[in-house]
């Protein structure tokens, strides 16, 4: 993990919560930061830390998990560029309760908590705006709940892979099938059958591991409608 200040403002211009600051208040945050550098597959934090920044994603991606008992991996979200986490355990002063892993090379903005907190005080714009975004995902999380217990296997992968092609015939997934079926809710032999089906029914293709082609949006529609 290495620092680098040529990061700092470019990192602050990417973030929602900070992007409606003038020059001046901007500085002041600058000074709160470190750039921390990730590769693939390394932890930001680990569960039961004791949380005292807010990390902000700068460049690359990063996978939220926690593990059950039986060690059963659950991918809570993927942050991309911009978004934040660590809010949890720094404004509650608890621990964290899930792991924080780089999915690819990634630079991360951390903030120093208590003078970020400061800056809160004095700036509320950026309090509200970090509790927009909570909500955000505190609605996130309901509906996701709501699309386990209610809605069908085909339903859920049909409604990921149109929110995921973002009106693209042919994309490339951000994370592995893995990945995908735990934040599906189902394992990834069921997402691979399901997959498969929807090969042989003309809905998909697939090449490869990650890119994937719509080849029918309405029958795939039909998968969620019904």
């Amino acid at each position: 993990m290495k620092n680098n200040k040529a990061h700092f403002a470019s990192c602050l211009f990417k973030v929602p919560i900070f992007n409606h600051l003038n020059s001046e208040e901007q500085e002041g945050i600058i000074k709160l930061v470190n750039v921390v550098k990730l590769t693939k597959g390394q932890t930001l934090y680990n569960m039961g830390e004791e949380g005292s920044s807010l990390y902000v994603v700068h460049h690359g991606k990063i996978k939220i998990t926690k593990y059950n008992e039986e060690g059963s991996e659950q991918v809570i979200r993927i942050l991309n560029p911009g978004e934040f986490l660590g809010e949890q355990s720094l404004f509650l002063n608890e621990k964290t309760d899930n792991f924080a892993i780089a999915l690819e090379d990634s630079h991360i903005c951390v903030l120093n908590g208590t003078e970020l907190k400061k800056h809160i005080f004095e700036n509320p714009e950026i309090g509200l705006r970090i509790i927009n975004e909570l909500s955000s995902r505190l609605s996130d999380a309901e509906n996701k709940f709501e699309s386990y217990n209610l809605d069908s296997v085909d339903k859920r992968i049909a409604s990921s892979i149109i929110k995921l092609s973002e009106d693209r015939e042919t994309f490339d997934l951000p994370f592995s099938k893995a990945d995908w079926a735990s934040m599906l809710g189902m394992t990834s032999e069921t997402l691979s059958r399901k997959l498969s089906q929807f090969r042989k029914n003309g809905i998909i293709d697939l090449k490869g591991q990650r890119t994937l082609k719509v080849l029918d949006l309405e029958k795939l529609k039909t998968k969620i409608n019904n």
